[in-house]
């Protein structure tokens, strides 16, 4: 994933998302559904989850960074720079970048913390960044000292076991993210080769035996995370670009033996489309309409992927629910970004906003859990003024419209004009004890009073469906 820029005021718009993922054009020819029965099983079940997290913490974060890219030698964008205080070479950055792991104690970080918020928001599953492109583990590898738990790093815990521990005891499941990239393994950048972009830096046909090196370091790394941390629900796979032919890493053994050590484990090999690529992950954004397969949008909570300063600052939070709702109306799920600092410490203005979106899903998340796009089922036809934005999700027992405010200010009483072929047997406002009352004329308009709320976010109307028959 790429870093995004951060000036004084909040800045979440992306330097340039490009740099994460595939390089160039990316053809595809459609999603492919898995054949496995277990597998489209597992993909069901995750598609019901809706909303989870995407922790980021690493090496960079000494830096005020929120990803590796800084060793990246494209310059395509500021996020690909070294600091604007180092004047040495970039091979001088690249040692120096590395010697930091001598500085990382991350004595704040409490996995506990983080936990009870995210599960406090209703984030049902979790993915952490166990290696980004790097090198550098934040895990107990045997493959390799540049790791969290080494000597020379002050560190020195098993962060990515703490962290799946605190997360399963308040209920989440756990994904853990890795690069195919390790721009620290003397295999993928050899030290008396040039370096002049994110690649491998030698001709893989004159050495094959350094690649072949570099496959097994890989694939024994993955199955050390799939063998040692428990149940794992995804394997994140970054770093679109280490596909073949350029960089073929041997994906379909990593996604076959994914499965033999973990058979409800869904592979995501990022922005690589085909077979294991069991479901897209756009980035930053939101798709424009329904898609009819899997995906999940990766959105940053602040302006990073994790925080780049202490007491970081948040998107607002109507912001957060309303593109939560959004993604949802659509076919997706929601990871959330969110990171510690270089201390490992959790910014209260994360707190403060994974708190409010908890109360909010508190009310309303019957709305958002296990359900699907509501699509033509429900269409609003008039808010007669309210002003609201609309989406609609459904389950088989109720129809749901959740109107997004645009703002914190609330909405005026309206009366609520929406059309279905379904059969409405009750109206409620989420939040709200009574029915509300509503008439139905014979083409099947149902006509219902919104009361004014205060609402500081989204509102949603339930319309429950009458049974066969009655």
């Amino acid at each position: 994933m790429a870093n995004a820029p951060h000036p004084e005021q909040a800045d979440f718009t992306p330097d340039n998302m490009a740099a994460a993922g595939a390089v160039g054009a990316v053809v595809d020819e459609g999603y492919v559904w898995p054949e496995d029965p277990r597998t489209r099983a597992a993909l069901e079940h995750w598609r019901s989850l809706k909303f989870g997290v995407i922790m980021h913490w690493g090496l960079y974060s000494l830096m005020g960074q929120d990803g590796s890219w800084s060793l990246c030698r494209e310059n395509k964008g500021t996020f690909m720079d070294p600091p604007a205080s180092w004047t040495g070479s970039l091979d001088d950055y690249a040692a120096h970048y590395r010697g930091l792991r001598r500085e990382f104690s991350g004595q704040d970080y409490r996995a506990a913390d983080w936990s009870a918020a995210c599960a406090r928001a209703g984030m049902k599953y979790l993915v952490f960044t166990s290696k980004h492109h790097d090198g550098f583990s934040m895990y107990d590898t045997a493959e390799s000292d540049y790791k969290s738990t080494a000597p020379d790093v002050p560190l020195g815990r098993d962060i990515l076991r703490e962290t799946f521990d605190a997360f399963r005891a308040e209920g989440l499941e756990t994904g853990v993210y890795f690069s195919k990239a390790d721009w620290a393994h003397p295999n993928y950048w050899k030290s008396d080769a040039k370096t002049v972009d994110r690649f491998h830096n030698y001709d893989i046909a004159v050495d094959p035996e350094s690649w072949n090196s570099f496959v097994q370091f890989t694939q024994r790394q993955i199955d050390e995370l799939l063998t040692n941390y428990g149940d794992i629900n995804v394997l994140w796979l970054d770093a679109g670009w280490v596909k073949a032919p350029e960089e073929p890493i041997g994906i379909d053994a990593i996604a076959e033996n994914a499965r033999r050590r973990q058979p409800d484990i869904l592979v995501v090999d990022r922005v690589v489309h085909g077979v294991n690529e069991n479901y897209r992950t756009p980035e930053q954004e939101v798709p424009a309409e329904t898609l009819d397969y899997p995906w999940e949008s990766c959105i940053t909570l602040t302006p990073g992927w994790c925080s780049m300063r202490p007491e970081e600052v948040t998107r607002p939070v109507h912001q957060i629910i309303e593109t939560l709702a959004t993604i949802v109306s659509r076919g997706g799920n929601y990871l959330l970004g969110i990171g510690p600092d270089a201390t490992g410490a959790l910014s209260s203005h994360i707190v403060a906003a994974l708190e409010e979106v908890g109360a909010w899903m508190d009310v309303n998340s019957e709305a958002i859990y296990d359900t699907v796009p509501g699509g033509a089922h429900l269409v609003v036809a008039s808010d007669g003024g309210a002003d609201l934005t609309w989406r609609t999700t459904r389950t088989a027992a109720a129809l749901y419209a959740i109107g997004l405010l645009g703002s914190a200010e609330g909405h005026d009483s309206a009366e609520i004009l929406v059309r279905t072929s379904a059969a409405v047997a009750r109206v409620r406002l989420l939040g709200h004890e009574a029915p509300l009352h509503f008439t139905t004329d014979d083409g099947g308009a149902v006509r219902v009073l919104l009361p004014a709320t205060g609402a500081r976010n989204a509102v949603v109307l339930a319309f429950d469906l009458a049974a066969a028959g009655e």
